[in-house]
């Protein structure tokens, strides 16, 4: 077969370059185990890390990227902290979503080992803090409803229930007579 008839390679995805499985790239997700084992990974750059807010919660949000195919692929992965609708501390996970590039943020680089020890902090912190919350039904039953859905269709579906199905009193779990 000559040159002129080959199939054109295929383009990987930003997160399949990154080197995410089929099930993270699934989730948008990775465990806190393989989030430190990305950090460890030489090709990883740390830009930035914060503490911030997105419509869930409050977060530590990391930023790192990777040489990708043409050009570095920028990541920021969100976890440690408080999931407002889920009404829990997230420890042991990480959502990410791709980041835009940004010549400030090529600029930034964070040490490996400060970035992982100020993740490290944190992780601590919020361990502590899981190990105090309950959730309440409501809690509970979002929870439920995003692992069916999405974390938006839950908040949809939330909206609208009936009052008594998010009572936290044992005793009214019934239908309203």
């Amino acid at each position: 077969m000559s040159s002129e008839h080959r199939e054109p390679p295929q383009v990987k995805t930003s997160a399949e370059e990154f080197g995410f499985t089929e099930r993270e790239r699934l989730f948008d997700k990775v465990s806190h185990e393989r989030f430190l084992e990305i950090l460890d990974d030489s090709k990883t750059k740390v830009h930035r890390i914060e503490e911030s807010h997105n419509n869930y919660g409050e977060y530590l949000f990391v930023t790192v990227s990777r040489p990708g195919a043409r050009k570095r692929i920028f990541m920021t992965f969100y976890g440690q902290g408080y999931h407002q609708y889920r009404e829990r501390w997230i420890t042991d996970e990480w959502n990410w979503y791709q980041s835009v590039r940004g010549g400030e943020l090529e600029r930034e680089n964070i040490p490996r080992q400060a970035a992982k020890q100020q993740i490290e902090e944190r992780y601590r912190e919020v361990k502590a803090y899981a190990q105090q919350d309950t959730q309440t039904r409501q809690g509970q039953l979002f929870e439920m409803i995003a692992d069916l859905t999405d974390e938006d269709g839950a908040w949809s579906e939330m909206q609208d229930l009936p009052e008594w199905l998010l009572d936290d009193d044992e005793d009214d779990l019934r239908y309203p007579v």
